[in-house]
This record gives structure tokens, sequence and C-alpha cells, in this order.
């Protein structure tokens, strides 16, 4: 089967044009920490070995609030950023890193 060429705006092209816009910036910028974020829960979690459920007795909380929190989807307050740091034998810690 013979792959053909497809002519149009790849993803890269699309947000490059997008990104452009100060107010589609900001969500995007906003957007791009929540996930680092959830990643940096996520990978805690795990090194832990401790699983959602476990993580979200410690901080008592709902397993599915856990899966929300990893996913990205769930607006963290600091204190509850500590108490996950807490709940994994971690410390939070924050940065202002300016260019």
């Amino acid at each position: 089967m013979k792959k053909t060429a497809r002519r149009g705006t790849t993803l890269k092209q699309y947000l490059a044009s997008e990104l452009k816009d100060p107010e589609f910036r900001q969500l995007y910028d906003d957007a791009d920490i929540e996930l680092k974020v959830a990643y940096e829960i996520t990978k805690a979690r795990e090194a832990a070995k401790v699983t959602q459920g476990e993580l979200a007795r410690r901080i008592k909380s709902k397993q599915q609030t856990v899966s929300r929190i990893e996913q990205g989807g769930q607006n963290l307050t600091l204190v509850t950023l500590n108490r996950i740091a807490r709940a994994l034998k971690g410390s939070l810690q924050i940065r202002i890193v300016t260019a």
C-alpha cells in the first residue's frame, strides 16, 4: 500500500500559529503546568510504591480524586499539594524561575 502525502497544517504548525494569541498562550501555559504537576505527583507516588487508593486514604480523600489529580484534571491548592508530599514522605518545594 503506497503512502500518500497529505497537505495541510501539522499540529506543530497549528500550535505555533495559535501561540501567537496571548489569550491562547496563557491557557496553554496554564494547562502545561497542571500536567507537569500531575506527572510529578504520579512519579512520586509510583516511586514510593503507593497505590492511588492508599494515597487517597493518607490524604483523607477518595481514589477517584487522586486519579483526577494525576490526570491534571483537579485544581490543587498548596495545602493539598503539601498533604500529598507529606503522605509520600516528601516535602513540597516551589520555585519561580525567571528568564
